[in-house]
């Protein structure tokens, strides 16, 4: 055996890395970029917690709060999510979330990197496959040999891409979004965090079919409000055909416009926002179901597969992305070790046959509560508000 090939150094690439160096085998990891992703994020891991403990070594578990949004709140059981009524400000439920860590990805993509055979820098223009051998071309010239490559590189995935062509392109969604990212003063900032709020997180449905989220995105410093940053989004139908040309001052202006309608602690944190804040950015809502009959690629004999956001891309308002990666992760560390020690490559596509159906199936529960979630005459109904963070319907 040679070693495994994984495309992608974020959570899902780096959370298996860790994976296969705890059972010994080997592993190399490449990354397009140089430096961290420049845009802001933070995810939310809870039904996977177990899978996560399972592949990473107790000393980087130990840490995790540190990874956390706010690193001194400390994680518990019963606690719930706010369900909030856009226009009144009323709590319409709440919504069970036991286990919850609210992650700064940046954060937790820099723990779960440690000790591993991370090359950046390296964009992946090629594969070729040979027996029991693939091999990896980089733009540069240089080329690697491995036993199997996986593509763990996101939902705009080159290895994605290089396996199915046109067929590997999102389908764009109905919806979009401006990301917001802000600090505040001091009074502002802890009025954003007082009850009926939950300290991490809180979500609001409007009756004129918007979606907002307000959260916190990185605290490090408990006694200093003025320096805590807030992540703070409301979505909205838009066509998928339509091309935005919204600078950022236009992009924050149309934010503000729609907090206009909501109460307070919403309303209040876009209007506290500056009118010319460069921490935004827009996009649209999309997914790729691996599911579908023209979205099956060729594994070339358990050569090559997909994990995470490159095989699985979905909408985030039900929170589920990160639980399916690192579960993704722990099947196909199971699967690998299975066939390098006296196993046959039969086990890289049952993995394969698993993670499509699941995966499948949360990408379209996902945009189906997207869907629901922008229509008031359904929310209550939709999969979040049903069965809150829990895996499945």
């Amino acid at each position: 055996m040679e070693k495994v090939i994984i495309i992608g150094a974020g959570c899902t690439g780096c959370a298996l890395g860790q994976g296969l160096k705890k059972v010994g085998i080997p592993c190399v990891i490449y990354e397009a970029r140089n430096t961290v992703p420049s845009r802001e994020w933070n995810m939310g891991l809870h039904w996977a917690v177990p899978g996560l403990r399972s592949l990473i070594p107790d000393s980087l578990w130990e840490r995790i709060q540190h990874s956390q949004v706010d690193p001194h709140y400390p994680t518990g059981k019963g606690e719930t999510l706010p369900f909030i009524h856009g226009s009144t400000g009323t709590v319409l439920a709440q919504l069970a979330m036991d286990d919850l860590y609210r992650l700064h990805r940046n954060r937790f993509r820099e723990l779960l990197s440690e000790g591993l055979d991370i090359r950046e820098g390296k964009e992946l223009t090629n594969i070729v496959f040979d027996h029991q051998t693939v091999t990896a071309h980089m733009a540069d010239g240089s080329k690697d040999y491995g036993s199997i490559l996986v593509g763990a590189d996101g939902p705009k995935s080159t290895v994605r891409r290089l396996l199915l062509g046109d067929k590997s392109n999102t389908t764009i969604l109905d919806y979009a979004a401006t990301m917001c990212f802000t600090k505040y003063k001091r009074e502002q900032a802890l009025f954003l965090r007082s009850p009926p709020a939950h300290p991490l997180f809180q979500v609001a449905p409007h009756p004129i079919n918007l979606f907002a989220v307000l959260g916190l995105h990185n605290a490090p410093d408990p006694d200093k409000p003025e320096e805590w940053t807030f992540f703070h989004y409301i979505s909205f139908p838009e066509s998928k055909d339509m091309m935005n040309t919204k600078s950022k001052s236009e992009l924050v202006a149309h934010q503000k416009e729609l907090a206009s309608k909501f109460a307070d602690p919403f309303k209040s944190a876009f209007e506290w926002m500056p009118n010319d804040s460069e921490f935004v950015w827009y996009g649209k809502m999309n997914h790729w179901d691996p599911s579908e009959p023209d979205h099956k690629w060729d594994n070339h004999g358990g050569l090559v597969t997909l994990a995470g956001d490159a095989a699985h891309p979905m909408t985030f308002q039900r929170g589920q992305g990160l639980n399916h990666a690192i579960t993704d992760a722990v099947k196909l560390c199971n699967a690998i070790a299975g066939f390098w020690h006296q196993g046959t490559r039969a086990e890289i596509s049952a993995y394969e046959k698993e993670m499509i159906s699941r995966g499948g199936e949360e990408v379209r529960l996902s945009a189906k509560n997207t869907e629901m979630v922008h229509d008031w005459e359904q929310v209550m109904q939709s999969p979040v508000f049903k069965s809150g963070l829990n895996q499945g319907k």
